[in-house]
């Protein structure tokens, strides 16, 4: 259920769209509209599958994706308004190079302090923490082992058990609504802790919701943690292996770039 909206500042036209999955078998569904809030629920779509998305198409493909937001209940139709329907708010982006065959990865997470609904108007966010993660295996994503290490080690000091929290990232969107339903874990075989969800933005396309500059702002700071950090990696002296088969070790980054140290 497409919504077309001009976006000044992008040359391509972008479009927000709600969609939800039904059973074949029943192959039923209603759709009630609200529209003091602008928003619809799809009664009989399967749970956990309905989404706001925003997109613009391509001229080979599948339309190019810009955010897409799980939804519970009422689906509203915008990306930026869907994401306010949640408590809270982080954002996690990992980097990855090869240094000396090795591969090395800087993870970085900003969140938003307190809930949304606190807040009238403009919403701050502030960075949360960093990771270097050391010795990557082969063929494992490095965005996985960041959000792991970032819910593992943060979440529980801003984040009460009874509050929604969104995780914007922007990577494994195919993905997203088989971890989000439980049915696949987020990082091997941890699921996602109860009353969050995976939410995607483009950080090089997204740069008009929250959730695209929250995204956005973890790249670049990983970047700069990068430009600081990449010419003595290859000194780095060597830290004790971890029991995780993914990576040899991960180091929380202290710096005035990051926040809330471990």
């Amino acid at each position: 259920m497409p919504k077309d909206h001009a976006n000044e500042t992008s040359p391509k036209k972008r479009s927000d769209s709600v969609y939800g999955t039904v059973d074949v078998t029943d192959g039923h569904l209603t759709v009630h509209f609200d529209p003091r809030r602008d928003a619809i629920e799809i009664e009989g779509a399967e749970p956990g599958s309905t989404r706001t998305e925003t997109s613009y198409p391509r001229s080979g493909g599948k339309p190019k994706v810009i955010s897409s937001v799980p939804t519970f209940g009422s689906s509203p139709f915008t990306t930026a308004k869907a994401l306010l329907d949640y408590d809270r708010v982080i954002a996690i982006d990992t980097n990855s190079r090869r240094v000396d065959g090795a591969r090395w990865a800087i993870c970085c997470s900003y969140y938003v302090p307190e809930t949304l609904n606190c807040y009238r108007g403009e919403i701050p966010w502030l960075p949360l923490g960093a990771f270097l993660i050391r010795g990557i295996a082969d063929g494992v994503n490095p965005e996985r082992i960041g959000w792991h290490l970032t819910l593992q080690n943060y979440l529980p000091r801003f984040r009460h058990d009874d509050e929604s929290l969104a995780i914007v990232v922007d990577s494994e969107l195919g993905q997203h609504q088989e971890i989000n339903a439980r049915k696949v874990g987020y990082y091997s075989s941890n699921f996602l802790p109860p009353r969050t969800a995976l939410v995607y933005a483009s950080s090089d396309k997204d740069k008009n919701t929250l959730q695209g500059v929250m995204i956005r702002a973890c790249d670049a700071v990983s970047r700069k943690i990068w430009e600081q950090m990449g010419p003595a990696l290859a000194n780095l002296q060597g830290s004790c292996r971890g029991s995780d088969p993914n990576y040899h070790s991960a180091l929380p980054i202290r710096s005035p770039l990051t926040s809330l140290p471990l």
